[in-house]
């Protein structure tokens, strides 16, 4: 009984896109975070903030809306979630300021 089983099944992988999210420092996504509009208020499920993250750069963090309960069902709301980060090439940012 003390031996491992030989027939493990690894657990279904799910590919998540989040792009750089995970190398984004905690400080550059939480701050915008908190500067968004009441999430219950806004219409749009998704808001997409540019950020100066330190040694990363610009990065364009993609916030989408999730509904969460409390147990038993008996509380509701509505928060942001960052779900995705990209790089904004630097080109890219100084045309679009041109036009």
């Amino acid at each position: 009984m003390t031996e491992a089983s030989e027939h493990i099944t690894p657990l279904s992988s799910t590919h998540v896109d989040n792009g750089i999210l995970g190398r984004v420092p905690s400080e550059h996504v939480g701050r915008p975070q908190c500067s968004l509009p009441d999430a219950a208020l806004v219409p749009d499920n998704e808001v997409r903030v540019e950020v100066d993250a330190g040694w990363l750069g610009r990065v364009r963090l993609t916030f989408r809306k999730y509904r969460y309960t409390r147990p038993k069902g008996k509380f509701s709301a509505v928060a942001w979630s960052c779900r995705h980060a990209e790089p904004v090439e630097p080109d890219a940012h100084g045309a679009a300021e041109e036009n």
